[in-house]
């Protein structure tokens, strides 16, 4: 029998769609190929933060570097992002920032939920604006009911695996979002439960609690994995296996974020196949190891009257920890069978690449919240009768060139250009440090700098309009010579400026025509030049050693 035209067309279709199934399904990460693969990346409070301070020697974050992150990932295969929470909001700032803050948590919102991959956000205190709205993208919460923009779980496919998301929050927000509050790890069990019951092989939760909870959660619930989402401080190096699930952690705020590469082949459970970084991470533990017990090998071999028993146990244990050092010295192979992932956490280094588009709408944020924080900006408090107030640098120069002159040659002098530069200039996080007399009666404030602008004169030895105005005779001096540490420290935290140590800074704003003698008496010794040069020269080497294993 001959067919119509219409139905061969049809039938040649079907074959071609057939065909073509059958062939994509015998490729990895295909539904129903013996191994499929995915790559899923992490974060947790990120807390309204697009990029670090640029102070450090190395600043660690930046969303355009972890959209490249993710882009190049995505061009090789399927991608998952995930959220822990924490993502929108600083924990702390004041009513003048609320603007400001409101346009990152936008920017970021958009920026992750744009990259192209799926992503599943979890919720956090630090997820809702003004206590009473959640902050997009939406948020995956199992145990807030009725709450807006707030879903209990997600069902993603992503690289041919049915992926679950589920979430948790804290009960306590439901009160301020009109929703009703229960139990996390009661909610978390039932809805991870539900979603097993959907045909989801891998399940994801989103813990924004206390770590203590977040075991409980791995331990109860029938998840595969769970991403802490709260005090992650620096990330866990390496995933912690709870129960028949595992609990890992990013960094904060994008300085290291998590990667974790799963193949699935046919069904969990999931297990942690370490992989490069891991077994490097173990060697040094290995390393740190051995070498202790050699230690005390050495000593309890040279006491009389030894516990040879005991000292035999920890030869063997010593000659264990060889062994296992030796094994991760060889290559690294993939299980030969089950499903496995590996785990590794990423600096978001200088030395990565920016997503230039990304980069782009970082720049117009910038000038956004100049716009927003110049309309709001109020002056500083007016000086007041009888008491001194900040001057600027011009009027101490007058008395003081030689000085004035040493002090053009420091970086102090530049520090307003590098705000400029930077297009940080509007910025409350970043302006008060580059400024002198910021937030003082008398003094500057943002968008009222002309004067006060780079770290001047009266930044290390007060306010100087009484000084100025008797020319040096008031008795008792309105200026102090001695400046101490706790002055400096204002601004010279851990967080922007890693390097700090006091004497060596000094060395760097004394010297001829600015206390001669006190630079004599610190006599010779590291400068802050140098050490923060070498501080830039050994970020330099671990961005080239990271570049080596991302590509």
């Amino acid at each position: 029998m001959v067919l119509p035209m219409r139905a061969r067309l049809l039938g040649i279709s079907l074959t071609a769609a057939a065909l073509a199934a059958a062939a994509f399904a015998g490729r990895p990460g295909a539904a129903g190929s013996p191994e499929r693969r995915l790559t899923i990346f992490y974060t947790a409070e990120v807390h309204g933060t697009p990029e670090p301070c640029g102070c450090t020697s190395d600043p660690l974050g930046d969303v355009a570097r972890y959209a490249a992150l993710v882009r190049g990932a995505a061009r090789g295969g399927a991608v998952l992002l995930v959220d822990g929470g924490g993502l929108s909001f600083p924990e702390s700032s004041t009513a003048k920032e609320q603007q400001a803050n409101a346009a990152r948590a936008t920017f970021l919102g958009e920026a992750l939920g744009h990259l192209g991959p799926p992503l599943a956000a979890g919720l956090a205190e630090t997820d809702i604006q003004g206590g009473a709205q959640v902050f997009p993208p939406e948020r995956v919460a199992s145990n807030l009911a009725r709450a807006k923009n707030v879903v209990p779980s997600r069902i993603e496919t992503i690289g041919g695996v049915r992926v679950g998301i589920v979430g948790v929050a804290d009960p306590a927000l439901a009160s301020g979002l009109g929703a009703t509050g229960e139990d996390p790890v009661v909610a978390a069990k039932r809805e991870a439960a539900a979603l097993r019951g959907k045909g989801v092989e891998l399940v994801i939760a989103l813990a924004p609690v206390d770590k203590p909870l977040a075991r409980r959660i791995a331990r109860e619930a029938p998840v595969d994995l769970v991403v802490l989402g709260r005090q992650v401080g620096e990330g866990m190096e390496r995933a912690e296996k709870v129960g028949n699930a595992y609990l890992v952690a990013s960094a904060d705020e994008l300085q290291r974020v998590g990667r974790i590469d799963v193949v699935w082949r046919g069904g969990g459970p999931l297990a942690d196949a370490g992989g490069p970084d891991a077994a490097a991470l173990r060697r040094v533990e290995i390393d740190q190891a051995v070498a202790r017990i050699d230690d005390q090998l050495k000593a309890w071999t040279a006491a009389p009257g030894g516990d040879q028993a005991f000292i035999a146990s920890k030869r063997a244990e010593r000659a264990a920890l060889v062994a296992e050092r030796d094994t991760l010295n060889k290559p690294w192979q993939a299980p030969a069978a089950g499903s496995y992932f590996t785990n590794r956490l990423i600096p978001l280094r200088r030395s990565l690449p920016r997503d230039e588009k990304i980069a782009g709408e970082m720049r117009k944020l910038d000038a956004k919240i100049a716009a927003i924080n110049l309309k709001n900006a109020k002056p500083p408090p007016p000086p007041e009768p009888g008491r001194p107030y900040y001057v600027g640098d011009a009027k101490c120069a007058g008395c003081h060139k030689t000085a004035a002159a040493f002090w053009k040659k420091t970086v102090h002098a530049s520090a307003w250009k590098t705000l400029v530069e930077g297009g940080k200039q509007n910025d409350y996080k970043c302006v008060g440090c580059h400024v002198t007399g910021y937030g003082e009666v008398g003094g500057s404030s943002l968008g009222h700098t002309d004067r006060l602008r780079d770290v001047q004169c009266e930044v290390c030895h007060g306010p100087g309009s009484k000084h100025v105005a008797e020319e040096g005779t008031e008795d008792p001096p309105a200026v102090h010579r001695q400046t101490p540490a706790s002055t400096c420290t204002v601004c010279h935290t851990e967080q922007h400026s890693d390097t700090f140590q006091y004497e060596a800074y000094l060395r760097d704003i004394l010297g001829p025509g600015h206390a001669p003698a006190a630079r004599k008496k610190l006599g010779d010794g590291p400068t802050g030049h140098t050490l923060r040069t070498a501080a830039l020269a050994r970020a330099k080497v671990a961005g080239k050693e990271q570049a080596k294993k991302t590509n």
